[in-house]
């Protein structure tokens, strides 16, 4: 074998194995949402202790998005939710405006509407006005497997 056809073998058995880890990662990070509508048939009342610290949402938008505790024979469990596929957002801004923001779920996507004013434009979490801290929210959840859960909803990112 010439020096050149060792070079071709040796990227190609690199790049198989590369993609072998990407198909496993994505496997691993996406095998959740295959099963877990089917599987999480069980439902219980959580609560919303508190909001994620990483945001969700594209630039100019953040949302964090609730923390739910449930318990399930005597064991606590947390969930991140509910999920989106996508969150829809536009603001207006102007030094005549006043902070102000509107929130609603549509079909899997949450819809973001706000104004702001353009020398001081703090807006609070959006999702806080539709899921307070300590309200009551649905679960549902693997009976055999408690842990794989989802919030209100199955959100399909399939």
């Amino acid at each position: 074998m010439t020096e050149v056809e060792i070079s071709r073998l040796i990227f190609g058995i690199l790049q198989a194995i590369g993609c072998s880890v990407l198909i496993l990662l994505a496997f691993l990070t996406c095998h959740k949402y295959l099963i877990q509508e089917k599987r999480c048939t069980a439902k219980t009342k959580g609560i919303i202790r508190k909001y994620t610290t990483a945001s969700r949402g594209t630039s100019g938008v953040s949302v964090f998005l609730p923390v739910v505790y449930y318990t399930v024979d005597g064991k606590e469990y947390k969930t991140v939710g509910p999920r989106y596929k996508g969150i829809i957002s536009s603001s207006v801004s102007s030094p005549l405006h006043e902070n102000q923001s509107r929130c609603w779920e549509e079909g899997q996507y949450l819809h973001i509407r706000r104004t702001s004013n353009s020398f001081v434009g703090v807006h609070p979490n959006p999702i806080a006005d539709l899921y307070p801290l300590n309200s009551e929210i649905d679960v549902y959840y693997d009976p055999n497997h408690p842990k794989l859960s989802y919030v209100l909803r199955c959100c399909n990112l399939k």
